[in-house]
């Protein structure tokens, strides 16, 4: 089956790492820099920042990713040509924890973390505000989610929709990467060699070697990126300048973490926040996000 194979995710879910299973299970070897894993798997914002789009109908399977939500006016050309959508989603909890480490906020800055985590709770996600990852196109958390688990058979009538949740995929990655790559259909029969081959070129110690790699190559700019950190980050690169006291653009890949370092107060207003009756609420209970 021919068409768009979305890989959706709302920021800091994860997709950075499943894209470079990808890589390294669609070409058979492991990516060694970020280029070569938007090769595979291209990421639309980006697109758009350099003027491109992928095709609106590919004659040929065509992985894209995106953290826009599925029903954003610019997905709309793309109705027809969608044949998946793969939503993978996180505990908001670690989405927030995660974005937080990317704005350059210290775990010990009690200050400045406790203002950002008012603000992703009061937004509901990432709000313009919270620095990198915030974008009007990709909504709140639940906005998101529910975009492309509840909304794609409307938006896209020809597509089959997959959700994964980065926890599972993080307990057995080579199960559920071979669903993933099954669900997909890149046109030939799932090798489960290859799935093995493909998670052992993701893990987390590789995946600082590729990043750590690319810099060194100056392929950094190349680096999986949000609209929110790409200005400061060309200028870098532009200039010659060193990334050295940005932080990693990857995380620990850690689950159910605690807010309660940043106050008692905050882990509370949290808390309120899964436990109620909101969309945010609903989905996080939906996922098992609400402990």
């Amino acid at each position: 089956m021919n068409g768009i194979r979305w890989i959706a995710s709302y920021p800091k879910s994860g997709s950075t790492w499943l894209r470079c299973m990808l890589a390294a299970y669609t070409t058979g070897r492991a990516p060694q820099l970020w280029s070569d894993v938007h090769a595979e798997s291209p990421e639309l914002e980006a697109m758009l920042r350099f003027g491109d789009l992928p095709p609106l109908r590919p004659s040929e399977p065509v992985l894209v990713k995106t953290h826009f939500k599925a029903d954003v006016p610019l997905l709309r050309p793309f109705r027809d040509g969608t044949a998946k959508a793969l939503h993978l989603v996180r505990n908001p909890r670690d989405v927030l924890l995660n974005a937080m480490r990317l704005a350059r906020i210290p775990r010990d800055d009690t200050e400045r973390g406790r203002a950002f985590a008012r603000d992703f709770i009061t937004s509901k996600g990432l709000g313009l505000r919270s620095g990198p990852g915030g974008s009007p196109g990709y909504g709140t958390w639940p906005d998101n989610v529910r975009s492309w688990t509840e909304s794609p058979g409307e938006l896209f009538p020809h597509a089959d929709v997959l959700t994964v949740r980065y926890e599972d995929l993080r307990a057995d990655p080579v199960t559920r990467f071979s669903e993933v790559v099954e669900f997909l259909d890149l046109g030939r029969p799932v090798d489960g060699e290859n799935i093995r081959h493909a998670v052992d070129s993701a893990t987390p110690g590789r995946m600082r070697e590729l990043a750590e790699r690319s810099d060194r190559q100056g392929d950094g700019k190349k680096r999986p990126i949000h609209l929110g950190d790409r200005t400061e980050h060309d200028e870098r690169m532009r200039t010659g300048g060193s990334d050295a006291e940005k932080p990693s653009f990857l995380g620990d890949g850690k689950d159910g973490q605690s807010l309660a370092f940043l106050g008692e107060d905050i882990e509370s207003a949290y808390q309120e926040l899964v436990h109620g009756d909101s969309g945010f609420a609903h989905y996080a209970k939906q996922y098992e996000y609400a402990g």
